[in-house]
């Protein structure tokens, strides 16, 4: 290899690993942000009533009786979450919109999927993997993910 080459394969490596460590922040951000602003929207009343209610939305409130959202709330927390994620993932290099909203949804629920089953757990007084079995079969997970991805496909530019 010549010095030339070899100088550029470290370059490299390091924005593919700062471009990944963007994308797992970046999903981290969407979720955190998602569920801080349904729980915001939740002690004001926004929306109450607004639709059918989603089961277990809020993983942490179900011991106060809270954990179902009306459907309307929670697009209104998701939509718009997935979006600001795929306008930062955009702006991080990813141009193309597909993997953008799959990268959101398939993040998003793996989040999800190991925090509700450690809010659980938590409530519970219980070991974690007793768990974790339960918690594909939550719709709220699945939907709260299909709009993060929704989001992203949504925002920022195509790719040209």
């Amino acid at each position: 290899m010549t010095a030339r080459r070899v100088q550029g394969v470290a370059p490299a490596a390091a924005r593919h690993a700062a471009r990944a460590v963007a994308a797992l922040l970046v999903v981290v951000a969407v979720t955190a942000a998602a569920l801080g602003w349904l729980d915001v929207m939740r002690r004001a009343g926004i929306l109450h009533g607004s639709g059918p209610k989603l089961r277990e939305s809020l993983a942490l409130q179900r011991l106060a009786g809270g954990a179902a959202q009306p459907l309307g709330r929670f697009v209104l927390a998701w939509l718009p979450a997935g979006v600001a994620g795929g306008a930062l993932l955009a702006l991080a290099g990813m141009r193309r919109r597909i993997p953008r909203g799959a990268l959101l949804f398939v993040g998003c629920a793996a989040l999800l999927l190991a925090l509700d089953a450690a809010a659980d757990a938590i409530t519970a007084s219980e070991p974690l993997s007793m768990h974790l079995a339960a918690q594909p079969g939550r719709l709220s997970i699945w939907a709260a993910a299909a709009l993060a991805g929704l989001g992203g496909l949504v925002a920022g530019r195509a790719r040209t």
